[in-house]
């Protein structure tokens, strides 16, 4: 019974597949920020008022650190990293595949 238990991929977790955020940018999140980002640039407090979050949650700061460091998205004011002025907006690469 244990050989079987070996044999079948559903019950070895190396075979499962990962939903890591770091690995798949993609995350429901990610997605709906890139999505809203492909109208224009805009800032944090703008990018949780059109995904309807009252505020800039802990989530939606990691995924903007994450579509950043990915090059899915870049800030409007790189020298200036926490400006209150700072938006972000789709990198040219993102634009051209996505459209």
């Amino acid at each position: 019974n244990k050989d079987e238990l070996e044999s079948r991929p559903e019950s070895r977790p190396e075979s499962r597949p990962e939903s890591r955020p770091e690995s798949r940018p993609e995350s429901a999140l990610a997605a709906r920020v890139l999505a809203i980002l492909k109208d224009g640039s805009l800032s944090k407090n703008e990018i949780a008022k059109a995904i309807k979050h009252r505020t800039i949650s802990g989530e939606l700061k990691k995924q903007i650190k994450q579509l950043l460091n990915l090059g899915y998205i870049e800030m409007t004011l790189p020298e200036k990293p926490n400006s209150r002025l700072q938006k972000y907006r789709l990198t040219n690469s993102d634009r051209s595949d996505r459209i």
